[in-house]
């Protein structure tokens, strides 16, 4: 299946939702969480349009996914910080929209959108009690990664198989693909990403 296609694992998004309503949260959230880390890398591509700064977006972004991730590992983690993390999620997309209308927009700029959409939304499945709530943001993190067309939809359909219990095993099973290796290369380059504002 390509990006786009109004089925994952053989069931509509809103089937994908029911099901994921009946599932254990943690595990839905841990599907949403692995779709927008499969994603994140994208935002670094950002740079080249709009200036280092994007750096900072992935940065953030990148901070957001370690919250959700160490929630997920069974971290103490409030609720507090889950929603701060959601917030600067909206926030990070809020401010790299301001650079847009200054500068234009692109696909750079749109697949970033949608990996901050996916890391908010991974967010929102982790800090909410309510099942229902749970499953709809997971969705629409899930289709916010998949509408980037850059994860194949076999590792969505493998993530969603394995919701009953099963180890999700490696985030790219087949090996990382480079623009996913080199967004997380040029965060590294980068070094510290506070800006000192004079």
């Amino acid at each position: 299946m390509t990006a786009g296609d109004d089925t994952v694992s053989g069931i509509t998004w809103g089937e994908l939702e029911r099901r994921f309503a009946a599932a254990d949260r943690k595990r839905v959230a841990t599907v949403a969480w692995r779709a927008a880390e499969r994603v994140a890398p994208v935002i670094a591509a950002a740079a080249d349009v709009y200036g280092p700064e994007a750096l900072e977006w992935l940065n953030a972004i990148t901070a957001v996914l370690r919250t959700v991730e160490h929630f997920l590992t069974g971290s103490p983690v409030s609720r507090f910080t889950l929603d701060l993390a959601a917030d600067i999620a909206r926030g990070t997309a809020t401010g790299a929209a301001g650079v847009v209308r200054l500068m234009g927009p692109s696909k750079a700029a749109e697949d970033a959108e949608l990996a901050f959409a996916a890391a908010a939304f991974a967010a929102d499945a982790c800090r909410t009690s309510n099942p229902q709530r749970a499953a709809a943001s997971a969705v629409q993190g899930v289709r916010a990664a998949d509408a980037t067309g850059l994860v194949s939809r076999a590792l969505l359909d493998t993530d969603v198989a394995k919701l009953d219990g099963d180890p999700f095993g490696l985030l790219w099973p087949l090996g990382e693909p480079d623009w996913w290796a080199d967004g997380k290369k040029r965060l590294a380059a980068a070094g510290p990403m506070v800006r000192v504002l004079g």
